[in-house]
């Protein structure tokens, strides 16, 4: 099922948002979600968020500490995974702005969302889907999905996104990501993953949380969540 992900994501985010009612992931299961429906999780909702990005060079001459050599943070790979076919992409020339959607990929709802894409309205959910919508997961993991391609290029300086990543809370330290992955999508459009541990587990007191992470010289990104908004059957789901 996890396999399915990728298709789904890039399905739904080229459709764009639309308008349905509020909350009706809380007012009828999850297999009866219209198109529609699918589409606002994934796109547009508590755990879904548009950001518009501004882009610059990610050239080895760039004064800013991105540079890239091999391994010039000497992070040797730990914790990260690089992606191959990233040659293919020298530069960001001619690309300056985008809009990206930063999403909750691991909470309930947004599994919910998948899985119901994959298998149609309606239809008999099959095991590795039930499967994938009860499994663990030891992190938070937030997924930076649309990036157009030349972000290819940040597979030679993940340590560095890694070092600039967290999720920023109130009158607690910042929980910092344990990992980086990039993944091509089926619109050779490139996925970033950011996996926090869940050991300093975020809580509805804190009332809001920021994903912060800067993605080279100069494209940054940054969106807050709202956490009473983030309940799903009156837990907070992420």
């Amino acid at each position: 099922m996890r396999q399915a992900v990728s298709g789904v994501l890039v399905c739904w985010l080229l459709a764009g948002a639309a308008l349905v009612a509020a909350d009706f992931w809380e007012e009828k299961e999850f297999t009866s979600w219209s198109d529609k429906e699918v589409r606002k999780m994934l796109t547009d909702s508590p755990w879904a968020k548009r950001v518009n990005i501004v882009m610059g060079g990610l050239r080895g001459e760039e004064s800013s500490g991105f540079h890239l050599g091999p391994d010039p943070f000497g992070f040797g790979g730990t914790g990260v995974r690089s992606l191959p076919g990233e040659a293919d992409a020298q530069q960001f020339a001619g690309i300056r702005r985008a809009t990206v959607t930063v999403l909750w990929i691991n909470a309930l709802p947004v599994r919910q969302a998948v899985v119901r894409a994959v298998v149609g309205r309606d239809a008999p959910i099959p095991p590795d889907g039930r499967e994938f919508l009860v499994e663990e997961d030891p992190f938070y993991t937030v997924a930076v999905v649309g990036l157009p391609p030349p972000f290819a290029l940040l597979s030679r300086m993940l340590g560095a996104v890694r070092a600039e990543t967290m999720l920023k809370r109130r009158d607690r330290p910042p929980v910092t990501a344990d990992q980086v992955v990039l993944e091509r999508d089926d619109d050779q459009s490139i996925r970033a993953l950011f996996r926090f541990p869940r050991t300093d587990a975020i809580t509805l007191e804190e009332r809001d949380v920021e994903f912060v992470t800067k993605l080279g010289p100069v494209t940054e990104i940054k969106k807050k969540f709202r956490l009473r908004d983030m309940r799903f059957g009156r837990r907070l789901a992420l």
